[in-house]
């Protein structure tokens, strides 16, 4: 099942949500969970998870044919062809390739057998990055992902290319992100985007006292309350994502027995709505 978190604003942090949601939902439900970037490059999300824990990701040479010769030969000899695993590995493969050992072996893992982070490509992302050879690629990688996993999350920030619009498009679920205090949180209630999946609400950064809490938004724009969810603002856990351990400072605040008060209480209520979205009962 395929889950995006998207935002129509920039800088509102999208990738961080996704990787506390994703943390939270692992811990509350059996399922396998997978985060990917809705493109090539996902550096913001990949650094919540960079931490030691989990198997590292190796660089490894990709051999290339040289002409039509048929020779094969380490680019690398010429130029800086080693690239590390991870979907520049997986973009190189034919779709009879992309089998489960070779893709979960191309990601990295979070928590055993349960959460892993696909590591996006080390190639710059330009504005013609569709035109790429290799981008034909991008979209069979994806749902070969999916096959592997019970639930796909894709990190769209606030990206309006067309790779993120079919994934938009296709998505099951879409959780549409914003800031709390945001002067367009009321067109995404007024008018939200026309996606076909189903539509989350969440708020990050969020203040209980601030002018929009959960109730008021539910109250002036008719919110179904299953609808809509918050995460509070929390700086250690944003510290925590900057120096890639997000998933053990979740791990931590979930395990804290309510000491973490309302932080762990409106991610855990998070989680559980979206995970009930998606028919995984918790």
């Amino acid at each position: 099942m395929k889950i995006a978190f998207w935002s129509e604003e920039e800088q509102v942090e999208t990738a961080f949500h996704m990787s506390l949601v994703a943390c939270a939902a692992v811990r509350i439900s059996p399922q396998s969970i997978a985060v990917v970037t809705g493109g090539y490059s996902g550096r913001e999300l990949e650094k919540s998870f960079s931490g030691k824990r989990g198997n590292s990701v190796l660089r490894q040479p990709v051999e290339k044919e040289r002409g039509h010769t048929g020779q094969a030969f380490l680019a690398a000899e010429q130029q800086e062809y080693f690239l590390a695993a991870g979907l520049d590995c997986l973009l190189g493969k034919q779709k009879d390739e992309l089998t489960r050992q070779t893709v979960r072996a191309n990601m990295k893992q979070i928590v055993k057998d349960k959460l892993y982070c696909l590591p996006g490509s080390r190639r710059k992302e330009q504005e013609w990055w569709q035109e790429d050879s290799l981008f034909v690629r991008l979209k069979q990688v994806m749902h070969a992902v999916e096959d592997c996993f019970g639930l796909v999350f894709f990190d769209c920030g606030s990206r309006k290319d067309d790779f993120t619009q079919s994934i938009l498009q296709e998505a099951d679920i879409c959780v549409l992100n914003m800031n709390q205090e945001s002067e367009l949180i009321g067109d995404y209630y007024r008018n939200p985007p026309g996606f076909p999946g189903k539509i989350f609400f969440l708020v990050g950064n969020y203040f209980a006292d601030g002018l929009y809490t959960r109730e008021n938004l539910q109250r002036l724009y008719r919110v179904d309350e299953n609808l809509l969810g918050a995460i509070p603002y929390n700086l250690q856990l944003r510290e925590a994502a900057r120096s890639g351990r997000v998933e053990k400072a979740v791990r931590r605040c979930m395990a804290g027995n309510g000491r973490e008060g309302e932080f762990e209480r409106e991610l855990t209520r998070t989680a559980k709505l979206i995970l009930r979205m998606a028919g995984i009962e918790v």
